[in-house]
């Protein structure tokens, strides 16, 4: 009984262990028409390898043609819907901004970019939710644009709905640190209470 015990309490150490080991992440996307691309892994020191790949069709950026009428469906009771829109004005506050771009700028500097070039375009169709949305990419493409490293294009698109992306680079980071930065901002008082307003549906 008690060398059971004993593994089960060694497992999550060992468990950390491995998380603080450093993972390689090498990655090549095309997404304009069809997407293309592949991710390598490396961890364990170049003991473990794995290797992703993104074939298929894309959907078109252009607008889709209206769908026949159908009969709308009400809610649950006591379920409301949440748009995009409303969640940007839900959650959206000073506040929780600068806490967003701080943890996004934590999680970039612990990436350690190499030889990086992205260009990205999105657009969500709708002018205000894509002004919004370039509110929190906008900063990101300023801080990418300082590194010697990494050369980030990143353009809005406020009439139509698009997402295309063209990239390449290296990532070296620690598994444990992303996981504890992560929960640490998920769980910041700041998130919880928008979180909290995003449940209970306030305007």
């Amino acid at each position: 009984m008690s060398s059971i015990a004993l593994t089960l309490g060694l497992l999550p150490v060992l468990l950390i262990v491995l998380l603080a080991v450093p993972l390689t992440v090498m990655f090549s996307i095309r997404r304009i028409e069809e997407t293309q691309g592949q991710v390598r892994f490396l961890w364990l020191f170049g003991l473990v390898r794995f290797q992703l790949r993104f074939p298929g069709v894309a959907k078109a950026c252009s607008r889709p043609a209206p769908a026949p009428a159908k009969k709308a469906i009400s809610p649950r009771p006591g379920r409301k819907q949440v748009s995009a829109g409303r969640l940007f004005s839900l959650i959206w506050t000073p506040a929780c901004r600068r806490r967003v771009h701080k943890f996004i700028r934590d999680m970039w500097r612990a990436t350690h970019p190499r030889d990086l070039f992205l260009r990205l375009r999105i657009g969500l169709g709708d002018p205000a939710d894509t002004g919004r949305l370039w509110a929190i990419v906008g900063p990101i493409a300023g801080m990418a644009g300082n590194l010697r490293s990494a050369e980030v294009r990143l353009e809005p698109e406020f009439i139509d709905p698009a997402f295309e992306v063209e990239g390449h680079g290296q990532f070296r980071l620690v598994p444990v640190q992303f996981i504890a930065m992560t929960v640490a901002f998920m769980l910041s008082p700041i998130m919880l209470r928008a979180w909290w307003r995003l449940y209970r549906g306030d305007a």
